[in-house]
């Protein structure tokens, strides 16, 4: 398979492909493609501890100042709010129940690499 080919089926669910195509001018193809490939499986590991429970708020905080850069970077653009959302309510000693359960729903359907899958804004159930 063409490297063109592996970064279309790769990059799908990707929220903003623009972006990504950035992504892919700064780094090259294959960078921007390992990148989005390491963001994706961090982003597993990070929710398999999460769903644990084996983050404290320090852990949280670090996973949603980490998140919100690269997930912006590489077009993810609710995956990066909400962990900037979820970042501002660790900083303020806010509820984190909200802004948890916003990061973790993005986060899955970032890392589910399904089409159009960020794109769903339904609210999470409480």
């Amino acid at each position: 398979m063409a490297e063109r080919d592996l970064i279309e089926e790769a990059t799908e669910g990707v929220e903003d492909p623009d972006t990504f195509r950035e992504a892919c001018a700064v780094f090259g193809d294959a960078g921007a493609l390992s990148r989005l490939r390491a963001c994706r499986a961090d982003l597993v590991t990070q929710l398999r501890l999460i769903g644990r429970n084996r983050t404290d708020v320090e852990a949280l905080r670090k996973i949603a100042h980490q998140t919100a850069g690269r997930a912006g970077f590489l077009g993810f653009p609710a995956l990066a709010e909400a962990s900037a959302q979820l970042e501002e309510a660790i900083r303020t000693n806010a509820s984190l129940t909200g802004p948890l359960q916003r990061w973790t729903q993005q986060a899955r359907l970032a890392a589910s690499g399904r089409p159009d899958a960020c794109r769903d804004d339904t609210p999470p159930k409480p």
